[in-house]
Parts: structure tokens; sequence; C-alpha cells
């Protein structure tokens, strides 16, 4: 048996979605939602060494009983083998733990896939290095288009794996597997790459510490597990390392926020003032994307399915933005509205795993217009 770092993996490993390399602890993470590796080996057992970082927030209407150990709610992941797209099992992780992949009693080469189901910012998880009694073995990386989502709660799955809408957050009930995004991106044969945080927006009226905006986070790899991991360590906070942008090219962009904005502009006093930092924040977000990506991916500003707000205005916003800039491979999509009882309700009346379903066939069919059009 023998303990194999990723340090001495890394050209062995492809990696899926946003990932950070730490170099203290020598741990690539792959925090955002759907992030992860994959990779081929030969042998009759299999381990992975995990690092990771629990949600360990409690909401203000919850009580925890006295006495009660501080909550950790641990990340999750499902395990794929070979071309399955169904998960051969999900699990949580908890840091420092050494988790069973496979067994056989006689050696045999797979490919195994662990994809993280849970987001950023409520939790982290790290590949530190995987335990074999076999050898990693060189294989060639897929080849897609990516397909990118840029979002808050909806995007993440927040809840779709739930049966009660009352549910707050747990890891346990988020399953980025079963996002719309995932599913488009399967039903499409691209690749799925996640930027997606709950509860975020454009851009913060006023600035909180320890909460970001998407602005603070789009053009960063992963800023948010750089500035944990420095603040565990009481170390200063770092830049954040940027994003490779060129290093895989994404064909389509989806943005799908504005839920949040509502909520601020609902709580502002000066309504208009607050539509109007809106606006100007949402150009700005869009022409950033436009600027990090080049003119090549087709950017769909997207809105739904729990609020639409800000549609009209996300709508008068792009067709400005293609008129004054020339920049036609930008469109819009308003997902169908979810019912908020029955089937479509997940945790905390967010979409559940059905709803997401039918958001991806609204998806799904955008693009193949698109497509259609040459785009």
């Amino acid at each position: 048996m023998q303990t194999l770092s990723y340090t001495n993996l890394s050209d062995k490993i492809q990696t899926f979605g946003r990932t950070w390399y730490d170099r203290e602890e020598q741990t690539l993470y792959a925090n955002y939602t759907c992030g992860g590796f994959r990779f081929r080996f030969t042998g009759s057992f299999l381990a992975v060494k995990f690092r990771a970082i629990p949600d360990t927030f409690v909401p203000p209407n919850v009580t925890p009983p006295a006495g009660a150990p501080p909550r950790e709610d641990w990340p999750y992941v499902a395990v794929f083998l070979d071309d399955d797209q169904t998960p051969c099992r999900k699990q949580a992780v908890r840091d420092g733990e050494t988790v069973p992949i496979f067994f056989s009693e006689t050696v045999q080469t797979h490919e195994v896939r662990i994809i993280k189901l849970t987001e950023n910012f409520r939790t982290a998880l790290g590949l530190a290095g995987i335990v074999t009694d076999g050898e990693i073995l060189p294989f060639a990386p897929e080849k897609r288009d990516v397909i990118e989502f840029i979002g808050d709660s909806i995007t993440c799955g927040f809840g779709n794996a739930a049966t009660d809408p009352a549910h707050e957050f747990e890891a346990a009930e988020e399953d980025g597997w079963m996002t719309y995004g995932a599913i488009t991106a399967r039903i499409l044969g691209l690749e799925p790459r996640f930027i997606s945080v709950s509860g975020i927006s454009i851009e913060n009226p006023v600035p909180m510490p320890g909460f970001y905006c998407m602005r603070d986070l789009y053009p960063y790899a992963d800023r948010i597990i750089q500035e944990k991991l420095a603040i565990r360590r009481s170390q200063p906070v770092p830049l954040a390392d940027p994003y490779n942008f060129a290093g895989k090219p994404a064909r389509y962009i989806v943005l799908n926020l504005g839920t949040n904005d509502a909520n601020q502009i609902y709580f502002r006093t000066d309504k208009a003032q607050a539509l109007a930092d809106f606006r100007k924040n949402y150009r700005t977000f869009l022409e950033e994307i436009r600027s990090l990506n080049g003119p090549d991916p087709v950017i769909l500003c997207a809105l739904g399915c729990m609020d639409y707000y800000l549609f009209d205005e996300i709508r008068d916003i792009v067709d400005q933005y293609r008129t004054q800039s020339g920049d036609h491979r930008v469109d819009i999509l308003k997902f169908n509205k979810m019912m908020n009882v029955g089937a479509d309700v997940g945790g905390c009346l967010h979409p559940s795993i059905y709803r997401h379903k039918l958001m991806a066939e609204d998806l799904t069919a955008k693009i193949r217009r698109l497509q259609e059009a040459g785009l």
C-alpha cells in the first residue's frame, strides 16, 4: 500500500471547475459546485485523503440545545466509476479523512471521478492524496466545451434535495449534480463550471466584512478559500490569485443573478437610486465578464425561477449593451416560474430537483436555438 500526494500526481489528474492549490499543505481545493477530480488507476484498493472545512453557520431563528456541540456540516461528494453518470455513492467528507473509494478481490482498472455536491463559502473540499495498492495511470483528459454558471443559491442547488420547505441549509440536501446547470451540461455534452454562492448579488450597496458580492469573486480562482485558510492560520489575508480564463475558455456563460439584488432594493429607502445602482452594476459586471473571457463566448443573461422583479431591467440593460457595443453574442432567458407548493419546492422554498429538471429543459432549449443560429 502506498500514499501518493497530490503534488506527485498532478500530471495524472484532470480537474473540473475552478481549483486552487494550497502550497502550504500541498492540497488542491475544488470548492465550487461540481468542482472535482478525475484519474485512472489499476489495483484492488483505492482511497482518497481529503482536507475539508464544514459549514458552521447557525440561522438566527435556530437555538441549539443546551450543551450541544458546535454545528459542523461537512461537504458532500459524489463518486463515479468509469462512464457512469449516476454516482456509486454520495457521502460527507471530514477534514483529514481517508475515504475508501474502491475495493475488489481482483486487480481492476477504472477511471474515478469525484465531484463536490455542496457550494463554496459554506463548505470547502481539497484533495491531499491517494492511497492505493496499485498505481495511478496516465490517461487522456476529456475535452469538452465549457458552459459556465454564475449564480446564487438557485444555481448552487440550495435545498434541492430537501422534502421539507422549512429546512434551512443542510449539506446533505444540496445536490450540485442535480442542478439545472449540471443537468443541462450533461444533456448537451458540455463541461459545467460553477461560480455560485447562496445569497450573493452582483454588488453589495454597503460592503460587509466576510460577505462577498459576485464582482468580488469572479476574477479569481478561489478567493474564498485563500482568505479562509489565511484567517485560520492567523496569516495576513493575501491578494487572491487570478483565474486563468484562457486556460479553458467557456463557450457559453449563463449569468443568473438578480434575485438577491431585488431583495436589496426592497430594503433600501430610495428605490429609484437603488434601481439605478443595480443597472450600473449589472452593466459593469457584464462588461467585465466579456473583457475577462474574450469575444467568443455567448453570454446568456438569465433570471429565475424564484423572482422576476428585475427581469425587465436586465432585458433593457442587455438591449442597450448590444446596441452600444455591437456585441451580439449576448442574449436573455426568463426561466419558467416555480410554484411555491408541491413538487417544485425544496428547502427554504427553493427549487427542488424536480424544478431544476424543468429549468434544465428551458436552458437546453434556449442553447439549442443559439446553436441553430450559429452561436
